[in-house]
């Protein structure tokens, strides 16, 4: 019999970064809730007193901290000795557009090639990647994915009425580097580049019709924008992964589900004008799953969802869905007013 095993976390994209960036991507972000909003941003209370008289060595150590909480939770993660890794993240108008873009999608191939470092351009992000990955900018990675298991959820979803969509190539005519920011920052802030544990992408569509956001094009053409579609509903993922649970259960697999998300995004919150996290909630959702009452996400849904910039945490209803009522430990979280998210680390007991 198979065995399911469950982490969380998130795909962060500064850490891609030098940490001296962290403050030019908040101002991006801060630029881009401008625009989003339409009127100036202002930052909350809370990020003044978070950032100080010195936000840059607050960078810095939000940047450590990440850091930090990556290397436990890897520790934590060879302790479990899983076979493979189920990698849950939305693609973020980068593998799909709107002419062919699925609710979800499984990747069913025996390897992955990912360029995760296509875009990190700024100041020192040279000398930070070798430092730190050992790679120039320009490598491609080809991680070893576990085929069997993945056709499995596949065809295990389908039989059940999930009618999910799945590839074995992620490139594109206008994508050209493999997997998705989600994954790739993930299978790298895990240390799991050297391919050592063989992972299974799982895609989710988790901004629905506000993916135009991220896609240039749209952003200039009202009709390419009506054209992404919503989200799928929260009640329809927690079953999903209710029933990835049962098909892994039933498989001779061992596989670790790994939700990957910031919840709240100060700039994604139109709630609060896009320029404050809905902090009360998440704290409110992440006692839900401490607690093993992770089936209470089922009813947290559009437009709810989108008001308070809570697009991905679509990923972590999968994954509460296959855990059920196991608890989770939170081994770290923060809101981070200066990376302009909310962040949660653990492990499902």
């Amino acid at each position: 019999m198979g065995e399911v095993l469950g982490v969380g976390t998130t795909h962060v994209p500064y850490l891609m970064s030098a940490p001296e960036n962290l403050l030019r991507f908040r101002k991006m972000l801060c630029g881009l809730a401008e625009s989003l909003s339409g009127k100036p941003f202002v930052d909350p209370p809370e990020a003044v007193a978070e950032m100080g008289a010195d936000p840059e060595s607050v960078a810095r150590e939000h940047h450590r901290a990440h850091w930090d909480a990556f290397a436990d939770l890897r520790r934590r993660i060879d302790a479990l000795e899983p076979e493979a890794i189920l990698l849950i993240g939305d693609d973020q108008a980068q593998a799909f557009l709107p002419g062919n873009l699925p609710p979800y999608a499984i990747y069913v191939g025996a390897e992955v090639d990912a360029v995760p470092f296509h875009g990190t351009r700024m100041p020192g992000d040279a000398e930070y990647v070798k430092r730190t990955w050992g790679v120039d900018p320009t490598h491609a990675y080809r991680w070893p994915c576990h085929a069997a298991a993945a056709l499995a959820i596949r065809d295990g979803l389908i039989r059940r009425g999930f009618d999910i969509a799945s590839t074995n190539d992620l490139n594109a005519a206008h994508w050209k580097h493999g997997l998705p920011h989600a994954h790739a920052n993930t299978q790298l802030f895990l240390r799991n580049d050297d391919g050592r544990i063989p992972i299974i992408p799982l895609l989710v569509n988790c901004y629905g019709a506000e993916l135009a956001i991220f896609d240039p094009a749209a952003r200039r053409d009202p009709a390419r924008a009506s054209a992404y579609p919503a989200a799928p509903t929260s009640r329809r993922l927690y079953a999903m992964g209710e029933a990835i649970r049962e098909i892994v259960e039933a498989s001779p697999f061992r596989v670790l589900v790994c939700p990957s998300s910031t919840w709240s995004h100060t700039w994604l919150t139109s709630r609060f004008d896009r320029m404050r996290m809905d902090l009360e909630g998440n704290l409110e959702k992440m006692r839900w799953l401490e607690a093993g009452e992770g089936h209470r996400l089922r009813d947290y849904d559009s437009p709810e969802i989108e008001a308070n910039g809570d697009h991905e945490l679509r990923n972590w209803i999968v994954g509460a869905g296959a855990m059920g009522s196991r608890k989770l430990e939170v081994t770290w979280y923060r809101a981070s007013w200066i990376s302009t998210g909310f962040r949660v680390f653990g492990v499902w007991s």
